[in-house]
């Protein structure tokens, strides 16, 4: 298996999507885990499609260009496999998201596939929080908990204060709330 710090390929095995013998499914995973769990696939030999982009940042250091690979759609990892048993087992995985009408899905997928492949700038569509901006968390061990955003840290980051827990702040990631 290779080391974690590398880049799994976005697409395993390498063939048309469309050629997937078995149907499609989702995986909705715990944060930042796409990558470790694509490994996780190509280690047991089940094919997935993880569209990633290239997002280039400044370091506020020196101002040198910081190139990062990232999933183009966070918190999920399509693959096919005829029942998805054991895919649990490693911990990453929250839940499975069955897609019914796989033809549409595959159609779709291939859609994001090819404009990749083409060199297209494909970037996710993120929510936008702003501070004063009242949330819930969906997911998590603080599911349900209201807030207001005190700070934006970046896309995936947000600073809530909570008022049950004392005007206490806390750091959480964006994926994990919804504006109420």
């Amino acid at each position: 298996m290779k080391p974690l710090s590398e880049n799994p390929p976005s697409r395993f095995p390498s063939r048309p999507i469309a050629e997937a013998p078995h149907p499609w499914w989702v995986a909705k995973l715990k944060p930042r885990q796409e990558k470790a769990f694509a490994f996780d696939l190509i280690h047991h030999g089940i094919e997935y499609y993880l569209p990633m982009y290239m997002k280039v940042t400044r370091r506020a250091d020196n101002n040198k260009p910081r190139k990062s690979v990232l999933p183009l759609f966070p918190g999920y990892v399509s693959f096919a496999i005829p029942v998805p048993e054991n895919i649990f087992s490693g911990g990453r995985v929250v839940n499975i998201i069955e897609i019914r009408n796989q033809s549409r899905f595959v159609h779709e997928l291939t859609q994001v596939y090819l404009a990749l492949e083409a060199g297209a700038k494909l970037e996710p569509l993120l929510e936008r929080f702003e501070t004063g901006m009242a949330v819930r968390v969906r997911s998590g061990p603080l599911r349900g908990v209201e807030g207001v955003i005190a700070q934006v840290r970046d896309a995936r980051r947000l600073v809530l204060e909570v008022e049950p827990f004392g005007r206490a702040a806390l750091t959480i990631d964006s994926s994990l709330v919804e504006p109420v």
